[in-house]
């Protein structure tokens, strides 16, 4: 199969929670898909009910059938990225950990999300967090969490730069880290590749649009190496597709936190995905 312009399509798999309100989570994510050019696929692992002022009722779905997902994909449509967000509990995190370690050369993106937009908890209790730091980090090409879900993965206290907390990532598995909302004066993330570390800043949005802000950044990211960008380039390139997602959110959806509203991403392709 091939895409419009002749080049083989490339797909991305999300393996996360549904988000009724349409903004962020699995939906979120396949949207952010779409608008970088890529076919999405899915595994729900959870459902909420949620709008844009926070989750009201959330149901895991049953391990097995999260597992039935996945190899239905990878059997069929194959997939040349992965991006896991909430993880429910440690039965699933070990799960995922046997279906996606045999997946050679694939990006996969873990987004530990444990909180929502909205301030709802939606993560996993702390023997999930301790399978994701066992399991989960060493299967990692990227964790992209935010100061509080870095701080929960490492341990680290509040006041722990986000520097330490990208290398404590690093130093149990992943291979990069990037923390997300790091400055407390600007919209920036910190990236530590392994060996350098990279700021990524920008002006902090006011438009109460960033509802689903996370899962689209790292929803793009994971699209981005899947299309062969370079690491550095790929997380600069998603953190400013967010910001204008936000800036031009969609501010008539919704009476809380509206959604972003992504537009079409036009990736530069070239390099290698490091």
């Amino acid at each position: 199969m091939s895409g419009a312009r002749g080049r083989p399509r490339t797909r991305c798999l999300t393996i996360g929670s549904s988000d009724s309100g349409g903004g962020a989570g699995i939906q979120g994510d396949l949207k952010a898909f779409a608008r970088a050019g890529v076919h999405g696929t899915s595994a729900v692992v959870g459902v909420t009910a949620q709008n844009t002022r926070g989750v009201t009722a959330t149901a895991s779905v049953a391990t097995d059938m999260v597992g039935h997902q996945i190899e239905a994909v990878l059997e069929d449509i194959g997939t040349d990225g992965v991006k896991i967000g909430t993880t429910w509990s440690a039965e699933l995190v070990w799960l995922l950990v046997d279906r996606l370690v045999w997946l050679d050369d694939v990006p996969v993106v873990l987004d530990p999300v444990m909180v929502s937009a909205a301030g709802s908890a939606l993560g996993g209790d702390e023997d999930a967090v301790t399978a994701v730091r066992e399991g989960l980090l060493p299967l990692t090409w990227v964790a992209t969490p935010n100061l509080a879900e870095a701080r929960r993965l490492t341990g680290l206290g509040e006041g722990t730069d986000p520097r330490k907390l990208a290398e404590a990532i690093v130093e149990l598995g992943a291979r990069a880290a990037l923390v997300t909302d790091a400055f407390p004066t600007g919209a920036g993330d910190v990236l530590f590749d392994g060996e350098r570390h990279h700021e990524i800043t920008g002006p902090r949005r006011a438009s109460g649009c960033d509802h689903g802000a996370g899962c689209a950044h790292s929803a793009l990211l994971t699209a981005f190496l899947a299309q062969g960008m370079p690491l550095t380039r790929a997380a600069r390139t998603a953190h400013a597709a967010v910001s204008l997602a936000i800036e031009r959110g969609a501010a008539d959806i919704g009476s809380g936190r509206h959604p972003v509203e992504l537009h079409p991403v036009e990736p530069d392709r070239e390099g290698p995905p490091w």
